[in-house]
């Protein structure tokens, strides 16, 4: 039996949701990795930048089909999702960055199913139920102590810089919801592929702006980075935006927005395998965060 043809309070629809969810997860949460390896060699501008121009010419070949599927009336919603969900993003995160630690911009990220769930219930009638809002907050709560704990936490924010940061989680809930109400049904690979064709013209002359080129006459380190950059774009930002369409087609817009829970979780496993120590508050954030999501999770829409 298809997945289409299962019903989405069924064990097995549910099953492939929680996949989804995982594996944008762990995209998501190696994107980090990748990120580090990226700035050895290039500015945190040239790496959106690198990010922006993989991923887009990645989804190229899946375009025609989606001149053939997204109807010409959606394009506008498209193109709300593709700057406002990714293109505006991945600039103001590198350049917030500079001036605010890794550690404030974890938490803040993990504001993101919080902003979903107000701006879903304030302007596209998302039904407010309080089992939903309370996992969004145990949630919160378990990512927040994942990444405060972390050994040689730092919390370092310049005023401007924060502000900046802290649109970027309403910019994800605005996006995630116009794609709920607007773009239902819309196959993912043929939707992606044009988000990320409208933000591949203008990172093009972006390349020249930024200076990428002369990058790789002025430092030595730039070609080493290249390859961690290329692979942000392909999985980083193509394949796991790609997921996450189906994902929120297919789920709760809260279930869906919770990836960003799991995010922390992948970065306690990569600590794992780098032999760090775990404590005790790692494993309440992770129970925590499991419990706020399976909460998110039980609730019909």
């Amino acid at each position: 039996m298809s997945s289409q043809n299962l019903s989405p309070q069924s064990s097995k629809y549910k099953a492939v949701n929680w996949i989804l969810l995982v594996l944008c997860a762990i995209i998501w949460g190696f994107s980090y990795f990748l990120i580090k390896h990226a700035l050895i060699g290039f500015e945190p501008m040239q790496v959106a930048d690198l990010r922006m121009l993989a991923g887009g010419i990645t989804l190229l070949p899946f375009l025609y089909l989606a001149f053939k599927k997204v109807p010409p009336n959606k394009y506008f919603y498209v193109f709300i999702c593709s700057v406002v969900g990714s293109g505006i993003p991945i600039y103001l995160y590198p350049l917030a960055q500079t001036h605010i630690s890794s550690s404030i911009t974890g938490i803040i990220n993990s504001l993101t199913p919080l902003c979903t769930y107000l701006i879903g219930i304030l302007f596209f009638r998302l039904p407010n139920k309080k089992t939903k809002l309370i996992g969004v907050l145990i949630g919160l709560l378990g990512a927040v102590s994942l990444i405060l704990f972390k050994p040689q936490n730092e919390l370092r924010a310049d005023f401007f810089f924060l502000c900046i940061a802290l649109t970027v989680p309403f910019m994800y809930g605005l996006s995630s919801n116009v794609l709920k109400k607007h773009l239902m049904g819309i196959p993912s690979l043929p939707l992606t592929s044009m988000m990320y064709f409208m933000l591949l013209i203008p990172s093009i002359p972006l390349f020249f702006i930024t200076d990428i080129p002369n990058q790789f006459k002025t430092e030595p380190l730039a070609r080493e980075a290249l390859p961690y950059a290329l692979l942000l774009g392909v999985f980083g930002t193509a394949v796991a935006m790609s997921l996450f369409n189906i994902l929120i087609q297919r789920a709760h817009i809260m279930f869906a927005a919770s990836v960003t829970y799991l995010m922390p979780i992948v970065a306690v496993f990569i600590g794992i395998l780098d032999k760090e120590n775990i404590g005790w508050h790692d494993y309440l954030g992770l129970g925590l965060i499991l419990f706020g999501v399976i909460l998110i999770n039980r609730v019909k829409e």
